[in-house]
Formats: C-alpha cells, sequence, structure tokens
C-alpha cells in the first residue's frame, strides 16, 4: 500500500502542511518517489507519522521526538518525564482554580491576597491594599497568576 502526501495526511488525521514541517525538521525521511516525481509513502512512514503526532499531541516537544528517534531505548524515560511534567501542571492549575473559586465564591477583587478572600470582598480598596502590605510574602507567592488578558489593564 501506498500513499501520496495528501493520502497519508489523510489516513494520519493530519495535513500536508503538517508532514511537510516534519520532513524540514528530519522527524520523517522522504520517501521514494513515483515516476511521475510525487512522494509515495509507505507503512513505514505512515507508522512513523502516528508515533510522532502521539507524542506531540502528548506534549512531547519536536525536539525531543527527534532525539528519541535516535534513541528508542530512552522512549520511556521520556515519556516518565513528560508525565511527572503532566502532573505538576495539572496540580498548578487545580491550584489556578481553587484560587479562582474562591474569589467567586467570596466576591473579592482579583488583586485580593490568598487567604483573604473571605474578608477583602467587605473591605474598602484602601484597606485591601493594607492587608496585602501585611500579608506574608510566602503566602502572596502562593497565590496563582492571573492567566494572560485576564484581570486589570
Amino acid at each position: 500500500m501506498s500513499w501520496s502526501t495528501r493520502e497519508l495526511a489523510d489516513v494520519a488525521g493530519t495535513t500536508v502542511n503538517t508532514i511537510r514541517h516534519y520532513h524540514r525538521l528530519e522527524l520523517l525521511d522522504e520517501p521514494k518517489r513515483r515516476h511521475n516525481g510525487y512522494k509515495q509513502y509507505g507503512m513505514p512512514e505512515l507508522v512513523r507519522l502516528l508515533r510522532i503526532r502521539q507524542l506531540a499531541e502528548l506534549g512531547m516537544p519536536l525536539a525531543r521526538i527527534a532525539e528519541l528517534e535516535a534513541d528508542r531505548a530512552g522512549t520511556a524515560d521520556a515519556l516518565r518525564d513528560l508525565d511527572a511534567t503532566l502532573a505538576a501542571t495539572i496540580r498548578r492549575l487545580q491550584g489556578a482554580r481553587a484560587g479562582v473559586a474562591a474569589l467567586l465564591r467570596d466576591g473579592a477583587p482579583a488583586d485580593t491576597a490568598a487567604g483573604c478572600e473571605s474578608v477583602a470582598a467587605r473591605l474598602s480598596e484602601s484597606d485591601r491594599a493594607q492587608l496585602d502590605m501585611a500579608t506574608p510574602a510566602a503566602v502572596r507567592a502562593k497565590r496563582p497568576a492571573a492567566p494572560q488578558g485576564i484581570g486589570p489593564s
């Protein structure tokens, strides 16, 4: 079985541009060409493309995927590293969600120090500023950062 670039992209659920990008990064070898000059991809290229796509969708950087192609034995370690990174990201995001929930629950302004949400909604802006200054730096450091484009400008 052989496929053109378009057919390979369709079978793999990706785009022709993605395949070209993988060629430029040398993640995917250039296949042999048909007599008309079109690329002719086979099963090995499809399997490789699906592996690249799966690792990329899991969050593996393309540069790391290229390294793994040279050292397949390191794949398990790379996946464990990725899993640890994802677990840390999940913990950080869960903390951010808890902070957002506390602000929403208590109707507190977004600049409220962590742990002070329940009283901040009832304070004046001046009192909130003093509360923030009196809050230990360790508590303020635990406050999740506001996502880009959200919050006061």
